[in-house]
């Protein structure tokens, strides 16, 4: 509707109802005359064929075709504009008598079998109106005729047959005048509304003529407005409304202008105070960004203060660790050992606060690394409770750790920083909590992008947390409370330090507490799960279906307990009191284990040793699980008839081995069976680093018939071109021709384009896998290999290998009487190092002497390429020492040397990491100057 215009409007409303009721009015006066002219005719054609029905009844009685004929002459001549022609048919439908005959007369009688009228008839024949009337005589007649004497029977009889009919008039009368007639009403009345028409659209021009104008300047006025031009008003006077809509326009431009006026002012007014403003925000922005830029380089030199200083304690403290450990290893009175042990405690303290202070220093310049690998949960976890539960029975608190069965168990992420944050948090916990429990939780739901969500939860019975103090909680250097600070020591920085790590990892941290209630803090990983075993089997094939008697008060313990047991196939009856283990007792005289838990001290001996005897007779191995193992009490409890003592909460991996001892006497070194034959296979291993290759050569040489070996790619190439293999390990860092290279020539040309390579790298970066395998490589390993992996590797490149069957107990292989002790050393853990050896002694030996070997050139270099800025060089040469330490058991040089790695491939400076790099080169000199103590 509103897109009509107001013209199409008038047009519209004027002329429609003009035409509608014109041509109504036409239209029905037009059928009027149209029916008043039809009814005429017809009416003409009755009065002409009736009266000469009657008077041409005694002609044809007579047979007096004469007078018939005069008849109807007489007739067509008075009614000649009329009448076409005039015809009398006898009651056989004969012609007697007809005014004009023509062509098309046969066609005006009716047929032989008709009936004759008995009323007169009306019909159309082209342009013509026709009409029958009949010829008959009344039944008086007809009774006066029979009477007389010159009728005779016969045609009497014949006048009562067709009951006094005999025949018809047939008038045929032209209708074109009539037609003419219709058709002029017709023209007459398209004409009136031809008429009507026109004058309403002169009316209505004259109208649109009348109000266009005023409308026009009124809408040119308005754009005029619109554009703000005020000074032209109209003046000319219109009609009617329009007039006051004139007027109305005239007020509404001079308050616009007026206020067009005053808005001017204003802005100009505004303008010229913002100008002002501008200035002074000018001035103060530069003297904020220079105090801004000032507080960054003092932050940066803040922190690069801190980490200097925190490398600088760090390193006499270890000392102090190092040397108080010795110290309590000599022969010591009562007063000196509890001397040494404050000091320890101190010590370690101190150093806790320092490693705080450092990781802060390291998140606010954005330099903590994320470095993802394949790691076992459940080790992790169980390793981190076990390194807690220490603390937790100092303070007589009950610690579980529940790990839902559905977890799986290998998982790619970074394991130290999971196991910093999960130490912090259950670290606080334990801290703030004076009587009550611990409890971690840990469980897992799959996700949409085929990664698996960690939720880890630990809940305590702690001081809780007031609604008032929450909000400062995960702030640097703050802690819920002043006082707390003075009550359990600490700097605040354990929160802030794991909230950005789990953010760093993707994660989300939080909890709920209320004062005096207790605590509960989470946070949440979402990690890919890997598809190879990370650790070693547990030997639970052994513990199937065997039954366990199991004790234990404490409900969170037991149900952890009890969850690892049934979770391993063993049929558990689980109990809580003495009257529940006299039920089961009596329910089941004989059981294969027992395993009792229990918080005990050396004043409280007696209960738990008359819970033994009472027990002992009703099982075949008898296990402890207490919240302390100190050496007088183990010596105590062992006497008194346990096979064996393991602290609370259960490590899996130590009670698993310790129920299956007694079921698996024979524990062999992990490597096939003397009765299973080395692969048919040809391997080809490539590294530049010599301890690399011997470790990897020793252990496929155990696996496979024929090892051979190049120490840069440029080497593997060509021995690729003279010999198959059936798998090569191809190490990607190598100097002149790098791993990838090599790969790429042995695929183009050589008798290997189709054997599988399998990259080798002891530090990898986010997305290494993914660009490796589009490289080439079918596979990637990380080091440290060991021989597990080695095997499954050969299996899915080689399906025609085997796998071995293994031993799920690993035991190092026992020295021989000529093969010297292993030196204590606190850079070397050496249960680490023969784990990466296969539990070979000779080899880790060997391995770490070609470490050992090369260290003098590596400080020597590192110096070099720090002072003199080559970076570059300094990546490989880290990378280098990386890979070496991968397997001589020297786990914290490891981990430094990948974080430096780590660091210089993301960009860092060589002077943002000289903390670090000292750290490394110190920790080097100390391992070196250790070495020279040892006797090899």
């Amino acid at each position: 509707m509103t897109k009509i215009a107001l013209r199409d409007w008038i047009l519209l409303i004027t002329l429609l109802p003009t035409f509608l009721a014109s041509a109504g009015l036409g239209g029905y006066f037009s059928y009027v005359r149209y029916a008043d002219l039809s009814r005429y005719l017809a009416d003409q054609a009755t009065n002409i064929a009736e009266p000469l029905a009657i008077a041409s009844a005694y002609g044809l009685l007579q047979q007096d075709k004469a007078y018939l004929q005069r008849l109807l002459d007489v007739s067509h001549r008075k009614n000649s504009p009329l009448v076409r022609t005039i015809a009398i048919f006898d009651h056989q439908h004969q012609l007697v008598a007809s005014s004009n005959l023509h062509k098309d007369f046969a066609e005006l009688r009716l047929s032989k079998d008709s009936a004759l009228p008995d009323l007169p008839q009306l019909s159309q024949q082209d342009n013509y109106l026709l009409i029958r009337a009949p010829i008959q005589l009344e039944m008086s007649e007809i009774q006066a005729l029979a009477l007389s004497a010159r009728s005779n029977d016969g045609q009497t009889a014949q006048l009562l047959r067709t009951e006094g009919r005999l025949g018809y008039v047939l008038v045929q009368v032209d209708k074109d005048k009539v037609m003419l007639a219709q058709q002029s009403s017709l023209l007459v009345t398209a004409l009136l509304v031809l008429l009507s028409l026109s004058l309403a659209l002169m009316l209505s021009l004259r109208l649109l003529s009348k109000l266009s104008q005023p409308l026009q300047q009124l809408l040119a006025q308005i754009e005029r407005l619109a554009e703000g031009r005020f000074e032209k008003h109209l003046e000319q006077p219109f009609i009617g409304e329009f007039d006051l809509m004139r007027l109305g326009i005239n007020q509404l431009a001079n308050e616009l202008k007026h206020y067009k006026d005053e808005m001017q002012h204003t802005v100009d007014q505004s303008t010229s105070d913002l100008i002002q403003t501008m200035e002074q925000l000018e001035m103060q922005n530069v003297a904020l960004d220079m105090a801004r830029r000032k507080a960054q380089d003092d932050n940066k030199l803040k922190s690069e203060f801190l980490a200097k200083m925190s490398h600088e304690l760090r390193t006499p403290l270890n000392g102090v660790l190092g040397f108080t450990r010795q110290l309590l290893k000599t022969q010591l009175t009562h007063h000196q050992q509890d001397y040494l042990n404050t000091i320890q405690k101190s010590a370690n303290s101190l150093l806790s606060l320092v490693n705080d202070v450092l990781d802060y220093a390291k998140l606010e310049e954005g330099r903590m690394p994320i470095n993802p690998e394949p790691f076992s949960i459940r080790d992790l976890v169980h390793d981190a409770v076990e390194l807690l539960a220490v603390n937790a029975f100092d303070k007589q608190l009950e610690l579980a750790l529940q790990i839902d069965a559905e977890v799986p168990d290998a998982l790619i992420g970074d394991p130290l920083r999971i196991n910093q944050v999960l130490m912090n948090i259950a670290g606080n916990a334990i801290k703030f909590t004076e009587h009550g429990s611990i409890v971690i939780r840990l469980q897992h739901q799959p996700t949409n992008d085929d990664k698996i969500l960690l939720h880890f939860e630990i809940q305590d019975t702690g001081i809780g947390i007031a609604p008032a103090q929450q909000e400062q909680l995960f702030r640097g250097f703050a802690q819920a409370d002043g006082s707390i600070g003075r009550r359990y020591g600490g700097t605040g920085l354990g929160l802030i330090i794991s909230q950005r790590l789990v953010e760093a990892m993707g994660g989300q941290i939080g909890f709920h507490s209320k004062a005096g209630e207790g605590s509960t803090f989470w946070f949440s990983l979402a990690l890919s799960a890997h598809h190879l075993s990370v650790s070693e089997p547990l030997p639970v094939q052994f513990l199937r279906q065997k039954t366990v008697l199991y004790l234990e008060p404490q409900q969170h313990s037991r149900e952890s307990t009890l969850s690892l047991l049934n979770s391993w196939g063993l049929r558990v009856s689980a109990c809580a009191t003495p009257a529940q283990l006299q039920q089961a007792l009596a329910q089941q005289d004989q059981f294969d284990i027992a395993l009792i838990g229990r918080t005990v001290s050396l004043d409280q001996l007696n209960p738990i040793v008359e819970l033994i005897r009472q027990i002992k007779p009703h099982c075949q191995y008898l296990y402890l699980l207490v919240n302390s193992l100190s050496p007088n009490l183990r010596e105590a409890l062992l006497q008194s008839g346990a096979q064996a003592c393991l602290a609370k909460p259960a490590h899996q991996r130590k009670l698993a081995a310790t129920l299956a001892r007694p079921y698996n006497q024979q524990q062999v070194v992990a490597t096939p069976s003397p009765s299973q034959p080395k692969a048919r296979l040809r391997v080809l291993t490539v590294d530049d680093n010599e301890a690399n290759l011997k470790l990897i050569n020793a252990l496929l040489g155990e696996l496979v018939e024929t090892v051979d070996s190049a120490t840069q790619g440029a080497e593997a190439w060509q021995l690729a071109s003279h010999a198959h293999y059936d798998v090569i390990f191809m190490d990607i860092n190598m100097p002149v021709m790098d791993g990838v290279t090599a790969c790429q020539r042995i695929q183009q040309s050589s008798l290997n384009e189709e054997t599988p390579i399998i990259a080798v790298t002891a530090h990898t970066l986010p997305g290494e896998r993914e660009r490796l395998l589009n490289l080439g490589f079918c596979e990637f390993l990380s080091k440290p290999l060991d021989e597990q992996m080695l095997q499954y590797a050969l299996k899915e490149c080689c399906p025609a290998f085997s796998l071995p069957q293994l031993s799920t107990v690993f035991t190092p292989q026992a020295p021989s009487a000529a093969t010297p002790a292993l030196p204590q050393s606190r850079h070397i853990d050496w249960e680490l190092a023969l784990q990466r050896a296969a539990g070979k002694t000779e080899l880790a030996r060997d391995m770490l002497q070609l470490l050992l070997a090369s260290l003098p050139q590596t400080l020597a270099d590192l110096e070099k390429y720090r002072e003199s800025n080559q970076k570059d060089a300094l990546i490989q040469l880290v990378h280098k020492l990386h890979g070496a330490t991968c397997y001589t058991g020297v786990p914290h040089i490891k981990a430094l040397s990948e974080t430096i790695e780590t660091q210089l491939k993301t960009g860092a400076s060589l002077l943002q990491l000289e903390p670090e790099l000292f750290d490394l080169a110190d920790q080097l000199q100390d391992l070196l100057a250790e070495s020279q103590q040892w006797n090899f």
